[in-house]
């Protein structure tokens, strides 16, 4: 699998990182495989997949998945009030 990390993205706390995996392992023909990287609190996303695509493509792509699941979830709370 190859990896790739998003400090672009900054840090994350790891509950926060566990939350994303929670709602993206697996998900997608990416087949998604979701770790980070943890040095005193302070995590790094990492992304795996065996995907054949250029990095950009696949972390965009993520960064697509990961905003649709924000909407989803928004627009779920939304109907529910």
């Amino acid at each position: 699998m190859k990896e790739y990390t998003f400090e672009e993205l900054g840090y994350f706390a790891e509950r926060e990182c566990q939350a994303i995996k929670d709602c993206l392992q697996g998900y997608s023909y990416m087949n998604f495989d979701i770790a980070w990287s943890n040095q005193a609190g302070n995590c790094i996303l990492i992304l795996r997949t065996d995907y054949d695509d250029t990095p950009e493509n696949i972390k965009a792509f993520f960064l697509h998945c990961a905003l649709g699941q924000i909407f989803q979830e928004r627009s779920k709370n939304h109907e529910a009030k």
